[in-house]
């Protein structure tokens, strides 16, 4: 068996794994927070956002990017881009499902855990893809033991990001939950990766496929195409909410107004009737 260097390119891939994780894993939090703002197909909406926050740029990106540092000495290494790209829908999908569970209602551990266990067999599939796509000139395998290990902490991190997006409220509280689901993520990701075993094949054959560097341009700029419309979808809505408020607080005003002026002169009337009385009965 060949040894498979994780760090090929020293601490900047998982520094920018662990980054871009933390980014996405904190855009899904806001946006899951405003689904409890909303009810019926407005909160699916939310939490497929959320889904694909968490899920595509707080899951898959970072992964890709921790894949960049991996490298098998003796071999080529070249990926299956449909296999590669597999992974983002999946992670997608199966934070999707798990947010649906959680999302709806009150949150509780009989919803969580059973979605934390969901999710977390999804990610492990997820972190997969990365070395299931792989091409190299020899053979590819798992320990199982070691995968084992690795599904169960997919299901532990999973479990504590579904309640983080659950349960935390507030700014700082958000901040902080998203830097504990990155290292989940992060760490999962390196977790399946240990579990890898690949055997090289003497003769160096020619290996089919792309170099992750290929790939690395239109991932990044997917990857900023989804930052950039889940922060907008955020700042808009809080944006929308806003000016709702202003309106809802205008529109009493007015009607406040128009029953003063209404009031007023109801009043100015009943005075003069008064007066005119008066003046009558003086006469």
């Amino acid at each position: 068996m060949t040894s498979v260097e994780q760090f090929a390119y020293g601490w900047i891939t998982p520094a920018l794994a662990l980054a871009m994780s933390m980014l996405g894993c904190l855009l899904g939090t806001f946006v899951t927070s405003r689904s409890r703002a909303s009810s019926g197909a407005g909160r699916a909406r939310w939490l497929t956002l959320s889904a694909v926050a968490i899920g595509g740029t707080g899951t898959w990106v970072p992964h890709f990017m921790a894949m960049l540092g991996v490298d098998v000495p003796g071999t080529d290494v070249r990926y299956d881009t449909l296999t590669t790209v597999l992974g983002l829908g999946l992670a997608v999908v199966v934070y999707c499902l798990g947010l649906y569970i959680v999302g709806w209602g009150r949150p509780s551990a009989s919803k969580i855990l059973p979605a934390g266990v969901l999710t977390g067999i999804g990610l492990t599939a997820v972190y997969a893809t990365g070395p299931l796509s792989m091409r190299l000139g020899g053979i590819i395998a798992y320990d199982a033991e070691t995968l084992l290990i690795a599904a169960c902490a997919a299901i532990v991190g999973a479990s504590v990001t579904l309640w983080c997006v659950s349960v935390v409220r507030g700014t700082g509280a958000m901040l902080c939950a998203s830097v504990i689901m990155a290292l989940a993520a992060c760490s999962t990701h390196y977790m399946v990766m240990a579990a890898l075993r690949v055997e090289v094949a003497p003769g160096g054959a020619e290996v089919e496929g792309v170099t992750l560097v290929t790939m690395l341009v239109p991932v990044c700029v997917a990857a900023c195409v989804m930052l950039a419309g889940l922060a907008y979808s955020t700042v808009g809505f809080t944006v929308r909410q806003d000016t709702a408020r202003e309106e809802a607080l205008l529109r009493r005003a007015r009607d406040m107004y128009s029953v003063a002026t209404i009031a007023r002169a109801a009043e100015h009337r009943r005075r003069r009737r008064q007066g005119e009385a008066a003046v009558s009965s003086h006469r």
